[in-house]
């Protein structure tokens, strides 16, 4: 668990929209057209993929968890960005509901707590019962906190768990002893065990005819992107590939200390940045401004985060740790 980001202090469910303003004053086009919207959920069409997207909740990250980067330089990304405190910045938790054919797919469940994700999902008129595939991208609990009941029974009834086999080797070794998680992860994880319906995969693993793993390690043994094919181009659900987007876009180094083996991390950041600004993939991240979903871009070795905009709202937008690419 992310306790820096989700203790009770530092929760702050009106940042979540905060920084929304410093979006609209960059043009990039429209992505894809929302078909509804609530408070905490947004769906949109990508070709044969509809996508809804979910915000559990935001807080901050302070400076003290990141490394490779001076407080001076963290805290001008901040002011360039429209931070409201040069020392912190605003962090999200997204999970997403990606319906591909008959199979509906939840990428993540959140952090599961209070009343967890299930009322969520039943304000954007989804019920639990229809989830065929969980797919875990890592074991933190942020992710892994909402598969569970109030009862301790599986939340999903249906649904079959799909897990990186190298997160439960990690965070459930075999020996029994405990890592930072582990208590969690057996927790979670039993029930989905015991009714049979629980998969660990291998980096590369498919879960579906044009949906696949991608291993993004190094934030975790295990972590993992779900590229997800559709007839208007890819989808990559790629996790905590991003935490704090106005430092990480510009200086793709700079880790955290949740990030098992930082070196990895950072070199799997950049590999990725490449490859979705190449492709032009359409990104979904845990932990970038709701609803999370948008592109990559890169100009003269800079990346920069284009947000999803919904329709009606005043252009598009675009945002990034450095200077936006015009």
């Amino acid at each position: 668990m992310k306790t820096t980001l989700l203790a009770p202090a530092i929760l702050l469910p009106a940042l979540a929209f905060a920084l929304a303003a410093m979006h609209l004053a960059l043009a990039s086009p429209l992505l894809a057209q929302p078909t509804v919207s609530g408070e905490s959920w947004q769906t949109l069409e990508y070709g044969d993929l509809t996508v809804t997207a979910f915000s559990d909740r935001t807080g901050t990250m302070p400076y003290s968890i990141f490394f490779d980067i001076s407080a001076e330089d963290f805290a001008a990304l901040a002011k360039a960005g429209g931070s409201p405190s040069e020392g912190e910045l605003a962090s999200w938790i997204n999970f997403f509901l990606v319906e591909k054919g008959d199979r509906v797919f939840l990428v993540d469940t959140g952090v599961g707590a209070g009343p967890g994700i299930v009322p969520l999902l039943r304000a954007a008129g989804r019920e639990p019962g229809t989830v065929t595939d969980i797919l875990i991208t890592h074991f933190h609990g942020d992710h892994i906190g909402g598969l569970l009941d109030k009862d301790g029974g599986t939340a999903f009834p249906a649904a079959t768990l799909h897990t990186p086999r190298r997160d439960e080797e990690y965070f459930i070794p075999a020996d029994g002893t405990d890592v930072p998680g582990t208590e969690l992860a057996r927790k979670v994880t039993l029930p989905y065990r015991d009714a049979g319906r629980y998969q660990a995969f291998e980096p590369g693993g498919r879960m579906a005819t044009g949906v696949k793993s991608s291993s993004l390690w190094g934030h975790t043994p295990g972590h993992t992107g779900f590229l997800f094919e559709s007839s208007r181009g890819p989808f990559l659900a790629w996790g905590d590939i991003v935490h704090a987007y106005l430092v990480q876009f510009a200086r793709p180094e700079v880790t955290l200390s949740y990030d098992v083996d930082r070196p990895a991390a950072a070199e799997t950041r950049r590999r990725v940045f490449n490859e979705a600004a190449d492709t032009g993939y359409l990104v979904a991240g845990a932990h970038l401004p709701f609803p999370g979903v948008g592109q990559v871009t890169r100009q003269d070795g800079a990346f920069s985060w284009i947000p999803f905009h919904p329709a009606g709202a005043a252009g598009g937008g675009g945002a990034s740790g450095g200077a936006p690419v015009e």
